[in-house]
């Protein structure tokens, strides 16, 4: 059965893009089913996805088009098939991701050949990103450690979002000139986003930990309250290029529950 559905699972991956990937992979099950043409299930898929490009190919691998781009005719059932496999990826999906430093690049070669290892995980840096540009509506940023540098990585999604009318919440720490531990790095990295924002500043909020001890330790960025970055990484150069660092990507509605943690330390950050 793993070998049958093995050329779906590219277009499964293809539908993870989509902001409600689920809902795609159910309407072109049912536009196929419904005689619908080859070009449609291509526009349809299309203008759900950030990666246009792979729409065809991945549709064609999959045996749904045939190479003309015309729709075969178990073209519904691998749909319905890929339907049921990217509802199956949503309610428990997380893949490793790793910040993997030059001098362990040729170990993590070795065990992945030799003894399986890890296999081949995600980067650190390209999965934020990834985040942060499928956010629609609400895009969380959050590290107790901030750097211009790559926060600048992230600031046309943060601008593209807030002027489609979405929002963004960043929690750090040592952001007040009263503050104990007062970080010029975390100052700058703040000022980058505000200048991003431009005149939708109202939809940027931010919250700082400004009283003593570490406060705030956890890194995530998060989009949607469904798909979500967590992990050992800093938004910094070192923690998503550099450093040894371990993280997830999580999918599905346990994202919530991260979602409401973070929404609840941003309220109580809020009047402190």
């Amino acid at each position: 059965m793993a070998r049958i559905l093995e050329p779906l699972r590219p277009l499964v991956a293809l539908y993870h893009q989509a902001q409600k990937s689920v809902d795609i992979a159910a309407a072109a099950t049912n536009f196929a089913a419904a005689a619908g043409t080859g070009d449609g299930i291509v526009e349809l898929i299309g203008s759900a996805v950030t990666d246009r490009r792979l729409v065809s190919p991945v549709l064609i691998h999959a045996g749904v088009l045939d190479q003309k781009g015309q729709v075969t005719h178990t073209a519904p059932l691998l749909l319905a098939q890929a339907h049921a496999m990217t509802v199956m990826a949503v309610e428990e999906s997380w893949d490793l991701v790793l910040t993997v430093p030059a001098f362990f690049k040729t170990t993590l070669g070795l065990m992945t050949r030799d003894h399986g290892g890890p296999g081949l995980p995600l980067d650190t840096g390209t999965t934020i990103r990834a985040v942060a540009e499928q956010a629609r509506s609400r895009l969380v940023i959050a590290a107790p450690y901030l750097h211009a540098s790559f926060i600048e990585v992230l600031a046309p999604y943060v601008k593209a979002l807030l002027k489609s009318g979405g929002s963004t919440l960043v929690i750090t720490r040592g952001l007040a000139c009263a503050s104990p531990s007062r970080s010029d790095f975390n100052i700058d990295a703040v000022a980058v986003l505000r200048k991003a924002a431009g005149t939708a500043s109202e939809r940027l909020s931010v919250r700082s930990w400004d009283e003593s001890g570490l406060g705030i330790h956890f890194k995530v960025v998060m989009a949607d309250s469904n798909i979500a970055y967590i992990g050992s990484a800093n938004l910094t150069p070192g923690g998503t290029s550099a450093h040894a660092e371990a993280g997830v990507l999580l999918r599905g509605t346990k994202v919530s529950d991260l979602a409401r943690w973070l929404e609840a330390v941003a309220q109580q950050l809020t009047p402190r």
